[in-house]
């Protein structure tokens, strides 16, 4: 769906199964209509190369590099790759080091900094990169005094919140939760362990050898780098993308360019290079993340899939932010960059194509084909709040994912979960609605009379559909219920206090020195939802409160799918 940030059309393209040779002439075709959206000068740009058996069988590239200056994208245009996406290349770095023997996989967090708590005296190297040191996520904790981590926050600010951090989030070398902070330790170790910057490292190591001459980490995000092309989001009408953290656990950003990825995938693909037994290293090293089980899926930013039987891997980051989709018993790789934070779906269904479609792929093709006109009382039986708490990557604990269907005038109206702004869908009859602006598809589910209404979201990318549930009834609760929660809360691990007060509307609300106030949305005793707000997302944060013997309010607990708990208590 439409992430905050709407995505483009794309049109899908079937190509015939797989065989050791391709048609290159349609592989062409089916590229040029994938991504022909990209193709003008007012989009941001993409540049995308096919290989087959190491040689390039098709190269094409669209858009602009950069908008203001009318700067046409090729395949030597930089593009700076956002936080997660730039995992496998400092990954590859820490498997180098260790086997030029300069640190261990074995090797105690501790004997780095001294100075972390006593409970994490037994973490290691392979928990940072597996992500089951305990150590809490540096932005999720600081997002609870901050609404905006564009703020530059120092090594000492973080390093200090994980000496005073009281207790794990999970349970250390066995627990799991997709943590920045583990990176961000991770790379000052490998630091200590060269005694170099992590620049230095890998430019000498991985970039150099390899001719990636464009292809460096950038912590400077404000140098010129020249032919650099600016990243913009948007749909239609596009503004530059200025979201930027300033952290430990966001200072492992990569430039590069879609030529040198061309270098980086047949390193990969060569099994006597460095590189691809780096990587074969570090699968033996490491776990796949525990929580998600159909498919094998890295903390650095390897997913192993399978369509048809045949296997396929995912390079990038999470979220399905894929630069690099590799068919090894094909030889093939589809390389993708771009510079709109929309080009991802694209890559994915460009990989895709050259597969016959899978069972809920051919499910899409028998989506109606001519739009219905319905009246009033036929859509107001689709509004309401649909649910979905799947697991993802991030941990055990499922995001809160949620859309309203809202009927405003003759139109009904989608809304990604308190976004301010809706978009109409367009009945096909029978329960099928769309989004003709991306073309995504969506059926509202009746089943039985007493049952709830479903809402089935094919998923862009991947042509995998995904099941929402109405919520059949909301919460209210009297005033006097609500004012027991009224009063401030301390958290000693902060040294921040939460204050709690009811409005004129008596809604509660959340004060923070530093934050905007933020409502409190009750969903059953005790237990509350707050929006957090970090820059242009969001996230939703579970607000659970506990009672002592004498049944009056003691304090909170904070938690998602990066925040496993965090103790708020009243004081009196």
């Amino acid at each position: 769906m439409k992430h905050l940030i709407l995505t483009i059309i794309c049109n899908f393209v079937v190509l015939a199964t797989i065989a050791q040779s391709i048609d290159t002439v349609q592989l062409g075709q089916s590229t040029t209509a994938i991504f022909q959206t990209f193709d003008h000068p007012s989009s941001p740009g993409i540049a995308v190369t096919v290989l087959k058996d190491g040689r390039p069988i098709t190269k094409k590239k669209y858009g602009m590099a950069n908008l203001e200056h009318s700067i046409p994208f090729t395949h030597k245009s930089p593009v700076r790759l956002l936080y997660s996406m730039g995992r496998e290349f400092m990954s590859i770095g820490l498997v180098l080091m260790e086997t030029d023997g300069l640190l261990s996989f074995d090797d105690k967090v501790r004997n780095y900094f001294p100075k972390l708590p006593e409970w994490s005296k037994d973490v290691t190297i392979r928990d940072l990169i597996n992500h089951s040191s305990g150590f809490n996520d540096e932005w999720s904790l600081l997002l609870l005094m901050t609404a905006d981590m564009r703020s530059n926050i120092e090594e000492e600010q973080v390093l200090s919140l994980l000496y005073n951090q009281p207790q794990p989030q999970v349970e250390p070398g066995k627990g799991y939760m997709y943590n920045n902070t583990d990176f961000a330790l991770l790379r000052l170790i490998m630091e200590m362990a060269a005694e170099k910057s992590l620049i230095d490292y890998l430019n000498e190591k991985v970039f150099t050898p390899l001719g990636m001459s464009s292809t460096f980490m950038n912590d400077d995000i404000e140098a010129l780098i020249p032919g650099f092309a600016e990243n913009y989001y948007g749909y239609k009408t596009f503004r530059k993308a200025r979201f930027i953290k300033h952290s430990p656990g966001g200072n492992y950003r990569i430039v590069t360019t879609a030529d040198d990825l061309q270098k980086w995938a047949m390193a990969i693909n060569d099994t006597s290079s460095a590189i691809s037994k780096g990587f074969s290293r570090l699968y033996k090293n490491t776990r796949p993340i525990p929580v998600l089980q159909s498919e094998r899926h890295y903390t650095f930013g390897h997913v192993f899939g399978t369509i048809n039987g045949t296997e396929i891997i995912y390079h990038g980051g999470v979220e399905e932010s894929y630069y690099l989709i590799r068919i090894p018993a094909k030889q093939i790789s589809v390389i993708g960059l771009g510079n709109g934070l929309n080009f991802y779906s694209p890559i994915v269904h460009l990989a895709h194509s050259l597969f016959p479609p899978e069972q809920d792929a051919q499910e899409r093709r028998y989506f109606p084909q001519g739009q219905v006109l319905l009246n009033k009382e036929d859509m107001v039986k689709y509004t309401g709040r649909y649910f979905a708490q799947d697991v993802g990557y991030n941990s055990h604990i499922p995001s809160i994912e949620f859309y309203d269907l809202k009927l405003e005038g003759d139109k009904l109206n989608f809304y990604a979960k308190l976004a301010a702004e809706g978009f109409p869908i367009t009945s096909f009859g029978n329960g099928y609605f769309k989004d003709l602006d991306d073309d995504t598809m969506m059926q509202f589910i009746e089943g039985e009379p007493d049952s709830v209404m479903k809402l089935k979201i094919w998923q862009e990318g991947r042509n995998k559909s995904k099941i929402f549930i109405r919520e059949e009834s909301k919460v209210n609760f009297t005033k006097d219920y609500l004012q027991q929660f009224i009063g401030k809360y301390y958290s000693p691990h902060l040294d921040y206090y939460f204050s709690i007060v009811m409005n004129e509307k008596g809604q509660l609300i959340l004060k923070r020195p530093t934050v905007p106030n933020t409502y409190m949305e009750p969903t059953s005793e005790e237990r509350f939802l707050i929006e957090q707000k970090n820059g242009g997302y969001s996230t939703f944060v579970r607000m659970i409160f506990t009672k002592n013997e004498k049944d009056e309010v003691d304090g909170f607990s904070l938690q998602y799918s990066r925040l496993m708990h965090h103790r708020f208590e009243k004081v009196q």
